[in-house]
């Protein structure tokens, strides 16, 4: 406030100033005054550092107390049967009218946007401080920290964990924290890219898990989110709330809230010891959500993807990024939404939408949609999950160009990111007990398979049915229930 109302005397003198004596008596002034604000500066922070440590010491009091035992629960798979070995084909695909293609409007291509890139450095280290560096996904990373954020782990139990929040509360971890939070934002990094980033930072100044699954608590309590540690036996786990449903990870219900298991290994946790309540004002719960395309674009590889329209063959050149793939495959299986909202990756955007583009130019909204199916339907190979990799696992547009099968739900969001991002139409996933396709919100009505869903009608486009075009719908689910996403 001190320095506020200077600045206001400041602007008013130097209006009345008329000689440079004026400025000289200006100059020390605000030498003075800026002193006395440097000084009221400092002892704001010390106080909020005190303070800051006797919310520390109370959460560590607290964390000293009984720690009650809970039973991890599992939700169940998201198919209740068995999804088909094999894609149907359409022998003889139904031609559109031609009353129906003029009806339908020529299709207005939407521009590929391009995010807009603001130029961030790397966080700058210093040669004479403890260092580490590591791999992240294929980005190099070095950071410094203070020998202060040691600490010693002789047991596994509340007592030992609560002395070790204590012992991260008072260490100096200024520094450190703010290069994460640059690498954070360097990087595009969303919530769960930030968590594992932090673990692959305490695994490096720790060398130990258990230790590196309490740094990581620590920091992402104190960034605000609601995350809490268990143990049992020999080991130490995260569980953080989620801001959306997780399929066949163990989770626990503490003080009616759902925890998820962040380990790996979960066969060996059906009981944890934790505590209930949570660090003041942190409420923030994790998520999947990519709002920005990640910055873990190295690696980049190339695949070429033919397929036949109206008996022509066409050829899509695509690129992903293989260090991206494998951020993907760290993540477990959420919500479908989560999957279709994402943000294409800038690889995917110059490379399969460019190309795309090109050919879908000039044809009406109809055709133009009937043509991304047929992309989707026979570019990639069909197999189900279970067969391909032993459990149930929902891919991004990027690895279903890496992978050599996918299956309904894969081409699906793969056919959804084309129709939103090309032709900007609305498109929901609709969901069998053992089957995922799409619907597309076409300009005009086709003949075919429609239905109203908020008062908009969409029409049934199937990206495994091959050979399918937009109103038909495989004939095992024509009269079956089915439910919208969103």
């Amino acid at each position: 406030m001190k320095k506020f109302i200077f600045f206001i005397f400041l602007s008013t003198s130097l209006c009345m100033a008329n000689s440079m004596d004026a400025f000289d008596d200006l100059d020390k002034e605000f030498d003075n005054e800026d002193m006395e604000f440097k000084n009221f500066k400092q002892n704001v922070e010390d106080d909020f550092d005190t303070f800051k440590k006797s919310i520390d010491d109370e959460f560590s009091a607290f964390l000293k107390q009984t720690w009650q035992e809970f039973e991890s629960l599992k939700n169940p798979k998201p198919y209740e049967k068995p999804k088909p070995k094999i894609s149907p084909i359409v022998k003889k695909p139904s031609t559109p009218k031609k009353q129906e293609i003029k009806k339908s409007p020529i299709v207005k291509i939407t521009p590929i946007k391009k995010e807009k890139e603001i130029k961030k450095s790397k966080p700058k280290i210093s040669k004479y401080e403890n260092k580490i560096s590591f791999n992240f996904y294929g980005e190099s990373i070095s950071l410094n920290y203070d020998k202060s954020v040691l600490f010693n782990l002789y047991k596994i139990d509340n007592k030992a964990i609560s002395n070790a929040w204590q012992k991260l509360g008072r260490a100096k971890t200024t520094k450190l924290t703010k290069q994460i939070n640059e690498y954070i934002s360097f990087l595009n990094l969303n919530d769960w890219a930030k968590y594992l980033f932090i673990q692959k930072v305490g695994d490096k100044i720790y060398k130990d898990r258990n230790k590196s699954n309490i740094f990581t608590w620590y920091t992402l309590a104190k960034m605000g989110y609601d995350i809490k540690v268990g143990y049992n036996k020999n080991s130490i786990h995260l569980l953080s709330r989620m801001n959306h449903k997780l399929y066949q990870v163990p989770f626990f219900t503490i003080d009616k809230k759902t925890y998820y298991l962040l380990s790996k290994n979960t066969k060996n946790t059906p009981t944890l010891y934790t505590y209930k309540g949570n660090y003041p004002e942190a409420t923030d719960k994790l998520s999947f959500e990519i709002k920005k395309p990640l910055k873990l674009d190295g690696d980049i590889q190339n695949k070429k993807l033919k397929f036949k329209f109206k008996n022509k063959t066409y050829t899509v050149n695509a690129k992903y990024s293989k260090n991206l793939v494998k951020f993907y495959n760290t993540l477990p299986q959420s919500d479908y939404r989560v999957y279709f909202a994402s943000k294409n990756s800038p690889q995917i955007n110059e490379s399969i939408l460019k190309e795309l583009s090109k050919y879908i130019k000039g044809m009406s909204e109809l055709e133009a949609v009937n043509f991304l199916l047929r992309f989707t339907q026979k570019s990639f190979e069909y197999k189900t999950d279970g067969d391909q990799f032993a459990y149930e696992k929902v891919m991004f547009p990027e690895e279903t160009l890496f992978f050599p099968y996918s299956d309904c739900e894969d081409r699906s969001i793969m056919f959804g990111s084309l129709v939103k991002n090309l032709l900007g139409l609305k498109v929901v996933a609709l969901k069998f007990p053992n089957h995922l396709a799409t619907a597309v919100a076409l300009s005009s009505k086709v003949s075919g398979d429609n239905f109203k869903y908020k008062g908009t009608t969409f029409t049934v486009t199937d990206p495994t049915y091959i050979n399918a075009n937009a109103g038909m719908t495989m004939p095992q689910y024509k009269n079956s229930n089915f439910s919208v996403i969103e």
